[in-house]
């Protein structure tokens, strides 16, 4: 059995799912420091806005990282934000956390995280209304299995962590090989659509949507925003496979590392009361102040916004969900 919680859909039910955030300790090698202040200003939105926060595995950089209080004190106003959501009754509490390949310290030692968030739980799944899984998706990735995964640690702990720190960018990650993007994508499309592998995994729930991180690449129904692009336009490569329709059994959060942005997955009720999807990005703006002087707009103001990158599958038509 895969140690999961359960979560029941209501129709005041609101989720922000992001993953990948690699907190790390302000060095060089640190790739969520550049992105910190989009993650804080998206917190405050959605604790604002009342949604329960999951994150999706690799929040904490613990290959890089041997102590977690290292992570911490760097990014303690986050923490503080999490914690915000947190609630020591399970069934009250707006935080779930997911572990991932790279924090997989905590599938044993949760009990660290409990002085910060008293009572808390790691899972290696979640499972919404009986039928859609959330993990982390490094399950499907090979090379996260068995030696593969323990060279890779050493690579990046030992050898890859110190080259960072000197400008150098880390070529183990899955988000940095696109050939293997697609094989983690499909192997999780294939288990939505034709079956999970292991039957008993999940208590023997028919699961028919599976939404990831891992690989760091937004997909929305199955389409990566390049293959999205790729279709409406009806452009693409000679020769270069690429899929020919979407489909909702499958969705990828991205990331919280992406150059300037970070981006996840909001889950809202549809005007049918069942769970609907928007893929969203926090970024960096320039906006127009108005001002007369300003006219030839040679000045802009720099703003964070939250950006709908791939529309609901049934348009909420709330106003607190539209683009602030």
């Amino acid at each position: 059995m895969i140690k999961t919680i359960n979560l029941s859909w209501t129709p005041d039910s609101r989720l922000i799912v992001f993953s990948d955030a690699h907190r790390g300790d302000g060095s060089g090698a640190d790739d969520f420091a550049a992105n910190s202040l989009l993650f804080k200003c998206a917190l405050d939105y959605y604790l604002a806005a009342e949604f329960t926060l999951i994150e999706l595995g690799d929040a904490e950089e613990l290959w890089e990282i041997k102590r977690f209080n290292q992570i911490y004190i760097t990014h303690t106003s986050i923490y503080r934000r999490l914690a915000a959501f947190h609630s020591r009754d399970p069934q009250r509490t707006r935080y779930i956390k997911i572990w991932g390949n790279h924090d997989l310290y905590w599938q044993e030692n949760e009990e660290a995280l409990r002085t910060l968030f008293p009572g808390i739980t790691v899972y290696e799944a979640a499972l919404l209304d009986g039928h859609i899984l959330l993990w982390h998706g490094h399950q499907a990735d090979p090379s996260c299995i068995g030696m593969g995964a323990r060279i890779r640690k050493f690579l990046v702990r030992r050898i890859w962590a110190a080259l960072q720190r000197c400008g150098f960018r880390d070529p183990t990650r899955t988000a940095d090989n696109p050939g293997r993007c697609d094989g983690v994508d499909e192997t999780l499309h294939k288990w939505a659509t034709s079956g999970f592998p292991d039957a008993a995994a999940f208590n023997g729930s028919k699961i028919d949507r599976i939404i990831a991180g891992h690989t760091h690449r937004p997909v929305y129904e199955n389409l990566s925003l390049t293959e999205r692009m790729c279709l409406e336009a009806h452009v693409g490569t000679p020769g270069i496979r690429r899929k020919l329709h979407p489909d909702p059994a499958y969705y990828n959060t991205g990331s919280c590392v992406h150059p300037r942005c970070i981006t996840g997955l909001e889950i809202t009720p549809g005007p049918d009361g069942k769970p609907a999807f928007t893929l969203i990005k926090w970024g960096y703006a320039g906006r127009h102040d108005g001002e007369a002087n300003n006219a030839a707009r040679q000045e802009y103001n720099l703003t964070i916004k939250r950006e709908i990158l791939e529309p609901a599958e049934n348009q909420t038509g709330n106003p607190g969900l539209r683009n602030r």
